[in-house]
């Protein structure tokens, strides 16, 4: 089985690539989304003593506004929060791999800091979803309701396109309509499915 990792800015649509692939009958590993749970769940006692809190809302559950208002103006606090989330968000990944039916082809693991996490490293290829920064921010603004100067210094802390480019294999380009983003999603499922692992780098 090929394992491909799908990466790509805020507001990129990375995720709605994956909805695609989905609808294919690929499976796909939600990272993000599994990371959510986890900060919900077995990591919340300690990014509440690591953040304080102030970051819990009136009910008890993480005020996810806070928490990203702090660790994306501090990088150093960004970090802190990845380095625990990120192992559990592994753990989480690798019992799902280990659960796929016998005969799976290939299949998708979304993350945002595919690259940053080091995820990278437990895909054989990585797509990469690219879009303008302004469409990025266009798309954010409207989707979480946030205003331009909280997306943008959101992207500050993600890779710059020429990194993007640089260390994935694949790119997509989607600064256009869901109707040619649906054309390239079949372009690459074909691809993908003639994929085999590439070999071990000291082979």
């Amino acid at each position: 089985m090929v394992m491909i990792g799908v990466t790509g800015g805020i507001g990129s649509g990375k995720s709605t690539v994956c909805d695609l692939f989905e609808q294919r009958k690929v499976p796909v590993f939600r990272a993000d989304a599994v990371a959510r749970t986890i900060t919900e769940g077995p990591a919340k006692k300690e990014i509440v003593v690591a953040f304080g809190p102030e970051i819990l809302d009136e009910s008890g559950s993480l005020d996810r506004k806070a928490l990203a208002a702090i660790v994306f103006s501090d990088e150093e606090k960004l970090e802190l929060l990845n380095s625990v989330v990120h192992p559990l968000v592994f753990d989480e990944f690798s019992r799902w791999k280990a659960a796929l039916p016998a005969g799976t082809r290939y299949a998708l693991a979304e993350a945002a800091l595919m690259f940053e996490s080091g995820m990278f490293q437990m895909m054989d290829y990585v797509l990469a979803v690219m879009a303008d920064e302004n469409v990025r921010v266009s798309r954010t603004m409207a989707r979480d309701a946030a205003d331009e100067a909280a997306v943008r210094s959101r992207l500050r802390f993600q890779l710059s396109a020429e990194e993007l480019i640089e260390l994935s294999d694949f790119q997509l380009s989607n600064n256009g309509s869901l109707g040619d983003l649906g054309g390239k999603v079949s372009f690459f499922a074909v691809l993908f499915s003639t994929l085999t692992p590439p070999p071990p780098e000291n082979a």
